[in-house]
């Protein structure tokens, strides 16, 4: 049997570029996690900076974030201390400018531009700057292990949403495979009665539209995948509106158990929006430790502050394998599949 893990979902509305403040909030989230009996403490998307990309110090608040990766040290620092692991929800990181980032990034003023079209004119953009250099802003998320503080795994938002792209650079699936399963501290059972890890991957926010991504950690063994957030539930496009003011909410209501279960995979979604939740197959939305199981209860509130811990049977991935069978599909020679997922070249 595989055991259960404590996993601490904390959903907050990060302040405009107040960075030190906000990670002061997510800090007194985790040591409460840590308290409650989580092994796992999972924050939202822009955690330290909020999503303010025409903010004056917008990329001063990036940098400040990221320089000497001082933030992601002091998280380290945390899962050493309390003996927890640790997503920390993204990071904007400011990195000198790259050959190919101007055709992913951003004009230089950040002054709410039109997002770049997609008939290949975005190329022609100047890099942002700072302090005189052309830069890139990355959105990284990371995976901390408790009580070495290593870094198990790392990712760079691929997909990014479309008023993103004037101001980040998105992951290269051209220049290397973005989406890599990693080792987790967890454990499950293993063959001949040995204990092996539970592996884990990264994916960031609209990530959550593309079952490519998931596919693509999961055919590298991923049993969970921890997808950071910021995405705002009730705003709610104007045309989408005159069909349903609940778009939002249908889509992030549906589309967490989905890739549950076409992956028999845990989702933990953590947004600052809102209805954060963790999914399994078999099972749908997981309530929070102390609450009866009925399937719907555990996704939090819309807009809220909370933090939430649940408690996870990583037996329930084995027993919808058994049922389903779609990882020995995916790893089967026939699969038709394959070659959408390694465009770059031939599996590793």
């Amino acid at each position: 049997m595989a055991p259960n893990y404590k996993i601490a979902l904390i959903q907050f509305q990060p302040k405009d570029v107040a960075v030190e403040e906000n990670f002061q909030k997510a800090e007194s989230y985790i040591r409460k996690a840590a308290l409650g009996g989580a092994q796992l403490a999972v924050l939202p998307e822009y955690h330290l900076t909020s999503w303010c990309p025409e903010h004056p110090s917008f990329v001063a608040a990036c940098a400040e974030s990221s320089a000497d990766n001082s933030y992601l040290a002091r998280y380290q620092a945390l899962a050493c201390e309390l003996n927890i692991n640790i997503v920390p929800g993204t990071i904007c990181e400011v990195h000198p400018a790259s050959s190919f980032s101007s055709s992913s990034s951003s004009s230089s003023s950040f002054q709410g531009k039109e997002p770049p079209s997609d008939d290949g004119d975005s190329g022609k953009q100047e890099p942002a700057t700072w302090k005189g250099q052309p830069i890139e802003i990355r959105n990284m998320a990371y995976w901390i292990s408790a009580s070495t503080g290593d870094l198990a795994g790392s990712y760079q938002k691929m997909n990014l949403w479309h008023p993103e792209r004037p101001h980040l650079t998105a992951g290269d699936i051209k220049r290397h495979r973005p989406h890599r399963a990693f080792d987790t501290p967890f454990l499950k059972p293993g063959p001949n009665g040995t204990q092996v890890p539970i592996r884990a991957g990264l994916l960031i926010c609209w990530d959550l539209a593309f079952p490519e991504g998931f596919r693509a950690l999961v055919a590298d063994g991923a049993d969970m995948i921890i997808v950071p957030s910021y995405w705002w539930v009730t705003a709610v496009d104007e045309n989408s509106a005159k069909i349903s003011r609940d778009a939002e909410k249908i889509f992030l209501g549906s589309v967490c158990v989905t890739r549950a279960c076409e992956n028999t995979a845990a989702i933990v979604f953590c947004n600052a929006g809102g209805m954060s939740q963790v999914a399994l197959p078999l099972k749908g939305v997981l309530p929070p430790v102390g609450e009866e199981w009925d399937g719907k209860k555990g996704v939090m509130g819309a807009e809220t502050e909370e933090m939430q811990i649940v408690d996870v049977d990583f037996e329930v991935l084995r027993v919808a394998e058994e049922d389903y069978k779609v990882r020995m599909d995916m790893g089967g020679k026939g699969w038709h599949y394959d070659y959408t997922l390694w465009r770059d070249g031939p599996k590793e």
